[in-house]
């Protein structure tokens, strides 16, 4: 199997730059479609984790029963 190429930030923006306002386009749209996708991947990871999706349930709660500090008063105590 060949090795993957590196290709760099400017590379990527440069051949971007070259391309038809069609394929610009369609770029943007799969950079869209990863970045949800990205972002479904991340919030199934938490709901797996049973001890993190019940911790920020309790927090969750917690707000709306007023029970929180405002950021004002935690960061005087920093």
């Amino acid at each position: 199997m060949p090795k993957a190429s590196t290709i760099s930030e400017e590379q990527i923006s440069s051949d971007f730059g070259k391309l038809s306002k069609e394929r610009k386009k369609e770029v943007a749209d799969f950079i869209s479609y990863l970045k949800i996708r990205e972002e479904i991947e991340a919030t199934k990871e938490v709901i797996r984790d049973h001890d993190l999706l019940e911790s920020i349930t309790r927090g969750d709660e917690d707000f709306r029963a007023g029970r929180f500090k405002k950021w004002s008063e935690v960061k005087e105590d920093v």
